[in-house]
């Protein structure tokens, strides 16, 4: 079961959600100040943070950067909701929010948007995840039985994203590691066009990335079973 915390100063606002979301089969913790929601973060780490900006009192953009600055929440999908106009999508992400909805705001639409965050960080809810073997010596990788067919700097960029699955890797560094620029040099486009051609070859559905995933100024990461038949180069 997916734990969801509601971090918002209004009680009657954290209870819809809280009610509603137990509807839809999640657990839901729930708290109203900072100090609470640390707590939580710290000792019932959920899968989704939703956290209110607009309160008197109450920065939920500084909260923001906070768990984005810990190692343990660092990825934690995070939904910041708050008045219309006050924030823009734009100030939500540059915080490290990975979504923005303005109040008063349908609760089903609070509801798929959580949906399609908790998909994206840990693939469909209901599928296994895909298996993907790669061999270096013959530079070959697999998409469970699907051989794909690779360019050599594709070969290298996977391969790099796969030494530590499920971390997310900067797009300097993937410069750095990949292309062996001096860092803080090479072009963040070169980047993005290989990770689309590898998305191309890998994903079932290249718009909607399960393998291959991204978090907006954050970097990339590999979500799969990861096996390497042969050793890899370090």
């Amino acid at each position: 079961m997916y734990k969801i915390l509601v971090i918002d100063t209004d009680f009657e606002t954290v209870n819809m959600i809280e009610h509603f979301l137990r509807r839809e089969g999640y657990k839901v913790l729930s708290a109203f100040n900072v100090r609470d929601a640390l707590i939580h973060l710290e000792k019932n780490t959920p899968d989704l943070c939703i956290v209110d900006t607009a309160a008197i009192g109450f920065d939920g953009l500084a909260l923001c950067r906070k768990i984005r600055s810990s190692n343990r929440t660092s990825n934690l999908p995070v939904l910041l909701t708050g008045a219309n106009g006050q924030y823009s999508v734009t100030s939500a992400l540059e915080a490290g929010g990975d979504d923005f909805i303005a109040k008063p705001f349908a609760l089903r639409e609070l509801a798929a948007r959580v949906r399609a965050h908790l998909r994206r960080v840990s693939g469909n809810l209901n599928d296994a995840m895909p298996m993907l073997r790669i061999m270096p010596e013959t530079q070959t990788v697999f998409i469970n039985d699907r051989e794909v067919p690779l360019t050599q700097v594709e070969f290298e960029l996977i391969a790099f994203l796969c030494r530590k699955p499920n971390q997310l890797h900067r797009t300097e560094d993937l410069l750095t590691g990949v292309w062996q620029y001096p860092r803080g040099a090479g072009d963040a486009a070169l980047v993005r066009n290989h990770v689309r051609n590898l998305r191309r070859k890998i994903e079932d559905d290249p718009e909607r990335p399960a393998i291959i995933q991204s978090r907006h100024g954050r970097g990339y990461a590999v979500r799969a079973s990861i096996r390497v038949e042969g050793p890899m180069a370090v």
